[in-house]
């Protein structure tokens, strides 16, 4: 499980490297530690629960397990989850509302996403907190300023592995 995260970080990775402007290789590090401090910072504000993934640096916290058996094994693996996606100010950008949302193989999910995805099972729950480098990095989507810090509460519905 851990391996297709891996993966999929160092692909992350290559590809914001690949990014220059005026020949300068793009460094994501300088916004990464904005962002963990941001993510710091809001949690002591909130006084939520979280950890920090020490590989990645990412911020979790699991609400429920699941069932220990049904999990995401491979980035061919398809999922269905409810999930709600905000920004730190709040401002809720996608939510799948109470119908489960087919998301089709989990590699083809932001790598933070799969993060969430490898921590639990089928009935789990958890709450990640994204530095923009494991969402949409400098680029902005609709609803998402560049440089976003990104919230996901996920719950897995159901797992099909190839």
């Amino acid at each position: 499980m851990r391996r297709f995260f891996l993966l999929g970080a160092v692909l992350m990775m290559a590809l914001l490297a690949a990014c220059s402007k005026d020949d300068q290789t793009y460094d994501p590090v300088p916004q990464f530690n904005r962002d963990v401090d941001s993510i710091k910072a809001y949690l002591q504000r909130t006084g939520l629960p979280a950890v920090q993934d020490t590989v990645s640096g990412i911020f979790y916290h699991i609400s429920k397990v699941g069932n220990g058996v049904d999990s995401v094994k491979t980035v061919a693996t398809k999922i269905k989850a409810l999930y709600t996606g905000q920004l730190l100010s709040g401002h809720v950008f996608d939510s799948t509302g109470t119908t489960p949302r087919d998301l089709g193989a989990a590699g083809g999910l932001i790598v933070g996403f799969q993060f969430a995805l490898t921590k639990i099972t089928k009935g789990g729950k958890i709450r990640v907190y994204l530095p923009s480098f494991y969402g949409y990095g400098a680029a902005a989507n609709p609803g998402i300023p560049a440089n976003s810090v990104l919230i996901f509460d996920v719950e897995l519905t159901d797992v099909t592995n190839p």
